[in-house]
């Protein structure tokens, strides 16, 4: 439930599709994100930053952004508007990083390792698919944390393990 709120309500970035993906505090904020959702889980300061979006099943935030960020590049440059449409098209082929436009552009095709006329593949079908592959390795201990939660909140329950005990087993798994 609590994660149902932060997304309904943390979840905007209203405007994060014009912001420079490539300066210091975009990644801030992701850093920061990732802290508010280990605290809304009450998961240890010192969890795995790699581990808190699978256990949450979000997406990593910066992985959200440059979608977001990749699929208005792709409307401007397919605009009806023809100001918006060559403006985006000038910004993006030809003067590439002296335009905000074309600096994002060229950001998220190469974080998805992508040539730039490519740009429109950047999706979340193709952000999550990367996800998954990134954290497969580790995808039994994020089942066994998301169980553990379930039994700290209530949700299942475990009667073998005190608090403490699963605490411990939660910190263990959440750090190592």
């Amino acid at each position: 439930m609590k994660l149902k709120l932060v997304r309904s309500y943390c979840s905007d970035f209203y405007g994060s599709v014009l912001w420079n993906m490539s300066h210091k505090p975009v990644h801030s904020i992701c850093v920061a994100w990732r802290k508010g959702l280990r605290r809304t889980l009450h998961l240890p300061f010192c969890t795995h930053s790699r581990l808190v979006a699978p256990i949450c099943d979000f997406l990593p935030l910066q992985d959200e952004l440059v979608c977001r960020c990749a699929s208005f590049i792709s409307k401007c440059l397919h605009s009806e508007n023809g100001v918006v449409r060559a403006l985006s098209r000038n910004g993006v082929y030809f003067m590439r990083m002296l335009f905000p436009l074309g600096i994002n552009s060229q950001f998220c095709c190469d974080y998805y390792s992508l040539p730039l006329l490519n740009i429109h593949a950047v999706c979340k079908k193709l952000a999550w698919s990367e996800f998954r592959q990134s954290f497969l390795p580790e995808l039994d201990k994020i089942n066994t944390i998301k169980e553990l939660l379930s039994v700290k909140f209530g949700v299942m329950s475990l009667s073998l393990f005190d608090a403490e005990q699963l605490n411990c087993m939660l910190d263990a798994l959440c750090t190592e």
